[in-house]
């Protein structure tokens, strides 16, 4: 099911994509599987996975045909048999991601700073289809017992909280603090990048720490 919203320039959609149970991980992996299948039609059929950890979803990208570039600043989640993927070890905020059919940015975008986050899209903004998939802050949603990051904080025009990064192969590398926009931040985030149309994607995910959801985005 498809909603529209917003008659300027940049247009936002929600699609209300079927998942199956309760876990996370099962669910991401098939809303990923989802969108590539029915959401983005690349003209060519290859990907660029920016911050892949475990390349999990290059794997099954690979299996829907995908020729799969793997970047991560990491090499200690890889697996041992990565397949057809082309794995470069490379921090993203200096990756250059033109010339792929489609960018994925799964788990990554809400271990960035402000700025960070800002430079990533932008340059992930030159025709592509942008998936991306990030913890989003929403109130109601926040895990029981959170610290000090739930405390909501407004930046540069954006909202959301500060949090602190900790030190193992899934947080951020160089940054101690990373920022989580409300969902109306996330929009002008992407907005603000140079985007044109983003589709909003239900349900919206339950992690330990809060909700997690998808967007798709085009200039």
């Amino acid at each position: 099911m498809r909603a529209t919203s917003g008659e300027g320039a940049f247009r936002v959609e929600r699609l209300t994509i079927p998942v199956p149970g309760d876990d996370i991980g099962v669910r991401r992996i098939a809303t990923f599987v989802h969108i590539l299948k029915h959401v983005v039609a690349p003209p060519e059929r290859t990907l660029v996975d920016l911050g892949a950890g475990h390349c999990k979803f290059g794997v099954w990208a690979t299996k829907l045909g995908f020729e799969v570039t793997a970047v991560d600043g990491r090499t200690a989640r890889l697996p041992e048999d990565l397949g057809s993927i082309r794995f470069v070890e490379a921090d993203v905020r200096d990756y250059d991601p033109r010339g792929h059919g489609v960018v994925a940015i799964l788990g990554l975008l809400y271990h960035l700073e402000l700025a960070d986050q800002e430079s990533l899209l932008r340059r992930c903004c030159y025709g592509a289809p942008v998936i991306v998939e990030t913890q989003v802050h929403v109130a109601e949603m926040v895990a029981d017992a959170p610290k000090d990051w739930h405390r909501l904080v407004e930046r540069d025009g954006y909202c959301g909280v500060d949090f602190p990064e900790g030190d193992n192969p899934m947080a951020s590398i160089g940054n101690r603090t990373s920022f989580w926009h409300t969902e109306a931040s996330m929009l002008r985030l992407f907005e603000k990048a140079g985007y044109g149309r983003l589709i909003v994607i239900d349900p919206v995910f339950l992690s330990v720490y809060g909700a997690r959801r998808f967007y798709v985005a085009w200039p």
